[in-house]
């Protein structure tokens, strides 16, 4: 793996890790996937295919929902379809809840303990990451810092990590930011902080890799191992 090259020292000077979410450290794809795809059956819409749906995880839901549209200049159409995206996620309990991958919790209170200031940027709404904090009460006093979609540009624009780095009076270069897509690599590219890729979400290694991505993990939980 690139992480091989340099993520141990680049760990060493950095302050603050900003994580993603979807994909990055919860198990959610799967179920991105099949909302979008109900969602879009309940309004009698052409059933976007998962590969489509996977390039518009990250962003917040509203252009998600926009690109995916027959006409994506549709205004009034994408706000109802985006409403309607919400209110099928809160009644279907087959998709309906927030999973974390394995040791995430363990390996956030050991970076924290470490004196990494942690924040999160995510295309969820305010309203979806209240949701996350109280499906894992655990994460919340982990987590210093967070920026939604629906409170900053959307990703791949790098206004989250100015956001971020202002609020913990970070320097750009001493940030790490960690995600699963190319709308999170893009979007720590755009802010000149260091990029890490994991493979856990909607990038093969090789998305990664043709993206330029500086390091590449299988999964969040292995940063521990790169630490002094």
């Amino acid at each position: 793996m690139r992480a091989d090259n340099g993520l141990k020292e680049c760990l060493a000077q950095c302050q603050m890790l900003v994580f993603d979410v979807d994909g990055t450290i919860t198990d959610s794809i799967g179920q991105i996937i099949l909302c979008f795809q109900r969602t879009f059956a309940h309004a009698n819409l052409p059933i976007p295919e998962p590969d489509a749906i996977k390039k518009t995880i990250g962003l917040s839901l509203r252009i998600g929902v926009q690109q995916l549209l027959p006409d994506p200049k549709d205004e009034r159409l994408a706000a109802e379809v985006t409403q309607l995206y919400r209110d099928t996620y809160t009644v279907s309990k087959d998709i309906h809840g927030t999973i974390l991958f394995a040791g995430v919790v363990d390996a956030l209170q050991q970076l924290k303990e470490r004196g990494y200031t942690l924040a999160i940027a995510s295309g969820k709404s305010q309203v979806g990451m209240e949701r996350f904090f109280n499906d894992v009460p655990e994460m919340r006093p982990l987590i210093s810092w967070v920026c939604t979609g629906d409170s900053s540009e959307s990703k791949p624009s790098p206004a989250m990590m100015h956001y971020l780095a202002a609020k913990a009076q970070v320097p750009m270069d001493k940030v790490l930011g960690v995600g699963d897509a190319l709308l999170d690599i893009t979007m720590f590219q755009r802010a000149a902080c260091h990029q890490l890729g994991v493979l856990t979400g909607v990038c093969d290694y090789y998305d990664l890799e043709d993206a330029q991505t500086e390091f590449i993990l299988p999964k969040v939980t292995d940063i521990l191992q790169y630490l002094d």
